[in-house]
């Protein structure tokens, strides 16, 4: 089935600016004299008044007649939605009604009638697919299809194997950046993390060769580059399965610097709480020890984990607990970044290992404060002296030790240890000597966040905290569309703020889906409230609700003589009269004599006054039923209950229903 063309115009290629909103999707730029012209070919106006440069958009020519982008619109000028376009490169004029598209033709969107006179802008992956250069011819066909209703995709990057949650990623990239999609295209799709976005190609369509993906359910069989079907989701992974993973217990020789960190994955299981990685430098060489969940390229910026303790403290250690994981089995990504040159280390990966214990002191001796009535304190080392011998311990104390005048650190005089004692002038943080270029690097540095290369932070750890937090390139797993996505600018309703979410969880979290209780329109962010009120409406109705006589039903109960819900109840009636309920009472009473003494026969019976509810909760089929004088023993408090209605006058019968002990079958 072809694609029914409406309207074409040749228009002037030129490729559409690469922003982070065109650079993957197939949104194309016309301009406004072509809104004008499709509006005249629809309405069948052979006048209109010119249309000036206004930046003409989608909502331009479907929504109200007050847009202040261009000139209103009537009813019998809007057009479908949404606007789907054929392009197919042409060397002269338009196609006539007999001429078959190209085999380059391609389908997409439009973004806005804002381009120049003459031209059309173009996506650059649009115009690889259809073909085309800067300048060429291009026919521009406004094309009515139908919905899409199937399609398989074939991946043709192996990565796309290890992508976590794959068909989360391709629902998401459809619904924000995609119109349209025809058999043999091929488009690319970003993902959080990796340098290069994956590449899918259309192999088949239903019910057409090219259909329209918005506002649809589209059923996608999607296959990987092996031919091998896709699963939901895979191990959690987010990246190539190219890097070298860490196993558990097997320590790894490493080779990195500063330009060239070295890299590992490491799946933690589900049933494990902590995982420690542990990284111990040879002597005259340091590095940094980062992790990420989400971004693969992690490094001493990108990261959610990390050790840039100095060259004198080992080993490197990061710990990991299981909080810090969403449920079930996760892909960590490590790093290790040499400082400032090449590093030879060891890394090792550890499974519910007991927490470390407190790094050694820097010191000889640690200074002991506690002291009796007798035994005051040393002024230069700290430690408990008897009274008797604080004069001779003074004494040699001065001559052999040294205290630090920063830290209260005790040396002994003239050792390797005081010689290379530190302290940072500017902050006052201790170590060795070794440690004070890495330590100026890392906190004393000012650098800049590639979002805003303009503002320097005071440090290079100021920056990671800021990309860890706020920064709008940080990676987020977005809660409502499960990508991997940066998270976008911070903030700025009340309401984002308390929510905790930046510029695409909020945007994300504007759509709206069916309530399945209501069906009424609700914000995907505000179903949770939303269901909430449904509970709380149900509870209300619930603690209000008069409930049926009968135990073994949970309705409401009805307006009848024996308190039961119109289901139980319905059995009982007929249309008999009966001023005094005799022929009721004795209904009642035969119903429940034959349920005790044979049975309702359902094979989900488990009421224990009914013979099949006893055969089951005793053990078996082997259990005797009740014989008529058991079972009408066992019905003289329900009928002494429900007496009144016999004995009272019509309507003053009191009774009590909630004592009564009436179990009926339902």
């Amino acid at each position: 089935m072809e694609s029914v063309v409406e309207f074409s115009r040749v228009l002037r290629c030129k490729a559409a600016a690469a922003t982070a909103d065109t650079r993957y999707s197939d949104k194309i730029n016309l301009p406004p004299s072509y809104l004008a012209a499709l509006l005249d070919r629809r309405n069948g106006s052979a006048h209109r008044e010119p249309v000036g440069a206004q930046r003409w958009t989608r909502d331009s020519a479907f929504g109200s007649s007050n847009d202040e982008h261009g000139p209103a619109l009537g009813d019998s000028d809007r057009l479908p939605s949404p606007l789907i376009f054929r392009l197919t490169q042409r060397k002269a004029a338009p196609l006539t009604a007999t001429e078959h598209p190209g085999r380059n033709a391609v389908h997409c969107g439009v973004r806005e009638f804002s381009c120049d006179e003459g031209d059309v802008a173009i996506p650059e992956w649009v115009m690889q697919n259809a073909g085309l250069c800067e300048g060429d011819s291009v026919a521009v066909e406004f094309v009515q299809v139908e919905k899409g209703t199937s399609a398989i995709l074939q991946a043709l990057d192996p990565a796309a194997q290890s992508v976590g949650n794959v068909r989360a990623l391709l629902e998401a990239h459809m619904r924000t950046r995609l119109t349209a999609l025809f058999v043999g295209e091929t488009f690319h799709v970003p993902v959080g993390g990796m340098e290069q976005p994956l590449a899918f190609a259309v192999a088949t369509l239903e019910p057409m060769g090219a259909v329209d993906v918005v506002d649809t359910d589209l059923a996608v069989d999607l296959l990987h580059v092996d031919g091998s079907a896709a699963g939901g989701a895979a191990n959690g992974s987010h990246g190539s399965s190219s890097i070298e993973e860490l196993v558990p217990g097997t320590p790894r020789a490493v080779k990195a610097d500063a330009n060239h960190p070295c890299t590992f994955q490491l799946h933690v299981p589900a049933h494990v709480k902590a995982t420690d990685v542990v990284l111990v430098c040879r002597p005259g060489s340091d590095a940094s020890l980062c992790a990420s969940r989400l971004v693969r390229n992690v490094g001493i910026i990108d990261n959610s984990w990390f050790d840039y303790s100095p060259p004198s403290q080992q080993p490197k250690r990061l710990r990991i607990a299981r909080e810090q994981l969403p449920s079930g089995s996760n892909t960590v990504y490590v790093s290790v970044v040499g400082f400032p040159a090449a590093c030879d280390a060891t890394i090792e990966v550890l499974f519910d290992a007991p927490p470390p214990s407190e790094q050694a002191s820097l010191s000889v001796h640690t200074p002991d404060s506690s002291s009796g009535p007798d035994e005051p304190v040393c002024a230069n080392c700290g430690s408990s002296v008897p009274a008797a011998r604080l004069e001779m311990h003074r004494a040699v104390c001065e001559r052999h030790n040294a205290k630090c005048p920063a830290c209260a650190h005790v040396f002994k005089r003239g050792s390797a240890e005081l010689e290379r004692h530190w302290h940072c002038e500017q902050c006052g943080a201790a170590g060795e000597q070794g440690d004070r270029s890495k330590h100026d690097y890392f906190y004393h540095t000012p650098h800049a966040c590639a979002c805003d290369p303009g503002h320097a932070y005071a440090s290079l750890a100021d920056v990671a905290e800021h990309r860890r937090t706020l920064c709008p390139e940080r990676l987020i797993e977005c809660q409502y569309c499960h990508t991997i996505v940066a998270q976008g600018p911070a903030a700025t309703t009340a309401e984002a703020i308390l929510l905790g979410q930046h510029a695409h969880e909020w945007s994300c979290g504007s759509r709206s889906i069916q309530c399945t209780k209501c069906k009424a329109y609700v914000g995907i962010r505000k179903v949770q409230v939303h269901m909430r009120v449904h509970e709380m409406k149900d509870a209300a109705v619930r603690a209000s609700m008069v409930p049926c006589a009968n135990r073994e039903c949970g309705r409401e109960r009805g307006d009848n003589p024996l308190g039961l819900c119109t289901s139980c109840f319905g059995p009982l009636y007929t249309g008999q009269y009966d001023p005094g309920h005799h022929k009721l009472l004795k209904r009642l009473t035969r119903n429940l004599h034959a349920q005790m003494t044979t049975g309702c026969g359902s094979a989900k019976c488990r009421n224990p006054h009914c013979a099949t509810g006893m055969r089951k909760t005793s053990g078996g089929a082997g259990a005797a039923p009740l014989s008529q004088t058991e079972a009408a023993a066992m019905l003289i408090p329900v009928l002494r209950a429900y007496a009144p209605l016999a004995t009272a006058a019509p309507g003053h019968a009191s009774i009590d229903y909630a004592a009564i002990d009436l179990h009926m079958c339902v």
